[in-house]
């Protein structure tokens, strides 16, 4: 189980760095995060009453829709990629490798860091594409849900894989494979293709 009261990035610049928005911003904090080819990234979803999906799933029977952890696995897959092209462009700049979580963490409050960081948002775009995910135990409000991901390929084409499971305590809520697609923006603009959403 992952410590709840670390954060790698304050709330102000996961918003900044996040593609999404109120109702469907589901990462509260980004507990855990390893870069590189065998990395991983550990976030942490509190469910609770407020969630604008709850009161019609069901009236009398609060349970998190399974679409909503899909879209959990999907967000802290995109910040795992986005994380790891920030370290990338952080060594380039620096000539200094970040591969621990304070290290990085640090970086991350420094100007130079979220300028670095908020340009690598704003150069890449995409979306989930797929998902082949299992639903073992239901999510309510109370619950808190860590979600882990990790990168398991990225082909030629821009599709990214990865192995993702969320837990409530000890009870694996969902796990599978899921598939976001990254292209950079201008290299999209230059094949007409249009630009994706995040």
């Amino acid at each position: 189980m992952a410590n709840y009261t670390k954060t790698l990035v304050s709330p102000s610049l996961l918003l900044r760095i996040g593609a999404w928005r109120a109702p469907i911003f589901m990462v509260d904090r980004i507990v855990d995060f390893t870069p590189g080819e065998r990395g991983s990234i550990t976030v942490i979803k509190h469910v609770t009453f407020n969630e604008p999906y709850i009161p019609g799933h069901f009236p009398d029977n609060p349970v998190m829709p399974g679409v909503m952890i899909a879209e959990i696995f999907g967000q802290a897959s995109e910040y795992f990629s986005l994380l790891c092209d920030y370290c990338q462009r952080h060594e380039k700049d620096t000539g200094t490798a970040l591969k621990r979580f304070d290290d990085i963490a640090r970086s991350l409050v420094q100007p130079e860091g979220v300028e670095r960081i908020v340009e690598e948002r704003e150069r890449v775009g995409g979306f989930l594409a797929s998902q082949d995910l299992k639903f073992r135990h239901v999510v309510t409000p109370g619950d808190t849900v860590e979600v882990c991901s990790r990168l398991v390929m990225a082909d030629v084409n821009g599709f990214h894989h990865y192995d993702v499971e969320a837990r409530v305590g000890r009870h694996v809520a969902s796990s599978g494979r899921i598939v976001n697609f990254r292209i950079d923006r201008e290299l999209a603009k230059s094949k007409g293709t249009p630009t994706p959403i995040h």
